[in-house]
């Protein structure tokens, strides 16, 4: 099994909109030109329907982050962050007009030209840290669709400089970052090992490559997971009978749950160049293997989660078909989802 035999697979399979949009332009590639025809039809979905119209005047989707819930009650999406997190699956992109409104107005929060719309949370120092914080989860949003932005850059830039400090001996050095900040030089949610520290410096060459294999090593053992999205590693499982850890492939199934949730902590290290050593002996070869059970194997995935998106957790479903009741569709969307994600790696 392989890339070629998996798009061989899709292009006999896919059949709804949101899908035959996703495999022309991540998986064939075709070009702009091209995608027109099915961008237009996927503009057409229900999926697409229900970001536009949750979709507020001022271009967010209400709560940044998500914490007032009566405020969201009638809505499809918990938060901005939520709705961008599905225009993501979706894979629109910066040129979307849904998106390129939203981005105008992260800016606009970023640079604290406009009020932050979240209950600015007290925390030990009285608010003080998440204030700081804040601008940096909006610049991390905007760079999951505009990687050159001049504002992610300012963000970014603050963070890896404090990275150098705290990698300088080749093995992260906590206590340095930890006192960057107290002295508010970045903020908690960009530590190395939070969803947000991954969102903030992907998609793009910001660190050298000494750097970013420092980071990298360091994020992908992480003992104790990626905050927002697990609280395992990529590739190592706990042994409870001992407590200890062994290094081993990651051995979960598409039948198991949290499937989806190994699936969407992948997807978060899409965006680093070095990302495919990390995956290349263990993670590919098992994904390859899944897709071959999926297409000739009875398999029967789990019942899929509620609704699309969470509010804080940034596990996604990966739902593109327009329905889940087809078992057929659903494996399609799985085989398709994973094939995404060996294309960009």
């Amino acid at each position: 099994m392989n890339i070629q035999d998996i798009t061989t697979y899709l292009l006999e399979n896919v059949s709804d909109p949101v899908q035959k949009y996703i495999l022309e332009k991540e998986i064939i590639k075709n070009d702009a030109s091209s995608l027109d025809k099915a961008k237009t039809k996927m503009m057409h979905t229900e999926w697409y329907r229900e970001l536009a119209d949750d979709q507020w005047e001022n271009g967010s989707w209400g709560m940044f982050h998500g914490g007032d819930v009566k405020a969201q009650k009638k809505q499809k999406f918990p938060c901005t962050e939520a709705a961008l997190r599905r225009a993501r699956e979706l894979s629109l992109t910066k040129d979307d007009p849904l998106i390129s409104k939203c981005i105008t107005l992260m800016e606009r929060y970023a640079l604290r030209e406009e009020p932050y719309p979240d209950t600015i949370e007290a925390h030990k120092d009285k608010g003080k840290g998440h204030y700081f914080g804040y601008p940096f989860g909006v610049a991390a949003n905007i760079n999951m669709f505009d990687h050159n932005n001049s504002i992610v850059k300012l963000y970014r830039d603050a963070v890896i400089n404090v990275l150098e400090d705290a990698f300088s001996n080749g093995d992260y050095n906590e206590e340095i970052y930890e006192q960057a900040i107290q002295d508010y030089r970045v903020p908690s949610i960009c530590k190395p090992g939070n969803a947000f520290s991954l969102m903030l410096l992907c998609n793009n060459c910001c660190m050298d490559e000494l750097l970013q294999r420092q980071y990298l090593n360091y994020v992908w053992n992480k003992k104790d997971g990626i905050m927002y999205i697990s609280n395992y590693l990529l590739t190592v499982k706990r042994n409870t009978e001992n407590d200890c850890h062994q290094v081993e492939a990651l051995k979960k199934h598409v039948e198991d749950k949290d499937f989806y949730m190994w699936l969407s902590l992948l997807e978060m290290f899409n965006g680093f160049s070095l990302i495919r050593e990390y995956m290349i002996n263990n993670v590919i070869p098992h994904l390859l293997c899944e897709v071959d059970r999926l297409i000739h194997a009875d398999v029967i995935l789990p019942k899929p989660p509620m609704g699309h998106v969470n509010a804080c957790n940034h596990a996604v479903s990966g739902r593109y078909a327009d329905s889940w009741r087809n078992k057929n569709k659903r494996k399609t969307d799985m085989v398709l989802r994973i094939a995404r994600l060996l294309a960009k790696c």
